[in-house]
């Protein structure tokens, strides 16, 4: 039968389904567009290395030093007897950023007999690990952060005027402390001029 010959029975006796088929076919053509267009973004492996490297790197960790500085400062300088209070935090690293990652593994085993009977056993394992991604609003693919470690305190420097006074300068040094969960020989409070 002839390609023509079969268009044309097709068009006679079921014009009618015809129609409806291609209506069908453009609205599910209109529909997956559409769908492409406002769907969300899905998550990606775009980065293989293991490590993950902050943009502003340094810039965080300085950010929560003074923080912590500000803070400290404005509670210390309430203290009775305390006067002007200067305060110094110094941090042993960068803030750690822990992100999800896609890992993947395979083992392989594989025995093997020799002719005298002996059975050598090899067992190959592979793995593959990858920075899990998704897309901001930009479009730019960013890392999925799973938690934010900060870095861990080295120690603080107080420097107040009422620091004369045995009893404040244990004082002082108890508060820091309290507040920042450190031991005591990370703390040292001094008198100023």
């Amino acid at each position: 039968m002839d390609f023509n010959k079969l268009k044309d029975k097709i068009l006679k006796d079921n014009k009618k389904l015809v129609e409806n088929l291609i209506i069908v076919f453009l609205i599910g053509l209109i529909l997956l567009i559409g769908a492409s267009t406002f769907s969300k973004p899905r998550p990606s492996n775009m980065y293989d290395n293991k490590e993950l490297v902050l943009d502003q790197k340094g810039k965080d960790s300085e950010d929560y030093a003074k923080k912590l500085e500000r803070d400290l400062k404005n509670i210390l300088s309430k203290i009775e007897g305390v006067g002007n209070v200067e305060v110094l935090i110094t941090l042993n690293s960068d803030e750690e950023v822990v992100a999800a990652m896609d890992i993947v593994q395979s083992n392989t085993t594989t025995s093997e007999k020799d002719s005298s009977g002996g059975i050598r056993e090899t067992i190959q394992t592979e793995s593959n690990n990858r920075v899990v991604t998704s897309q901001d609003t930009s479009g730019q693919n960013a890392p999925i952060v799973l938690k934010r470690k900060m870095p861990e305190i080295r120690g603080v420097i107080v420097v107040a005027d009422g620091a004369k006074d045995p009893r404040l300068r244990y004082e002082l040094s108890s508060a820091v402390q309290t507040a920042l969960g450190i031991p005591a020989y990370k703390v040292k409070v001094i008198s100023s001029k």
